[in-house]
């Protein structure tokens, strides 16, 4: 799947209030509704045709663990594993998306959208 094709199809994405709690939970938060639509679909990872991939459920609820960073004191959710260590993350704190890397914990690349940023990188 492309990620142009992803992004039109979030917005057709079924809600799963239980997925979306579980989440809001974990990060002390409430999401946007893309973010919401994101949750509810990816029981299993999202790949796409340039090996980024949408994180599990799981994954996005345990990655403080797997990960090794502490995720909800920088107001970070993980979505989408781009490789090298970079993540596409929702800041919830300025309701914003951006880039961060796991090892050098540094956000860049901040944007308005979701499509903005998943869609120029």
């Amino acid at each position: 799947m492309t990620k142009q094709q992803y992004i039109e199809r979030i917005s057709e994405l079924v809600t799963d209030d239980n997925k979306v709690e579980r989440v809001e939970k974990v990060y002390g938060t409430q999401i946007p509704n893309v973010l919401k639509g994101i949750i509810s679909n990816c029981d299993e990872p999202v790949f796409f045709d340039d090996d980024y991939r949408i994180l599990s459920l799981d994954e996005i609820v345990d990655a403080e663990n797997d990960l090794h960073v502490d995720f909800k004191i920088k107001g970070i959710i993980p979505i989408v594993d781009c490789g090298e260590n970079d993540f596409i993350v929702y800041l919830y704190n300025e309701n914003i998306w951006a880039m961060f890397n796991i090892i050098d914990e540094i956000v860049y690349n901040k944007k308005e959208s979701l499509d903005e940023l998943l869609l120029n990188i």
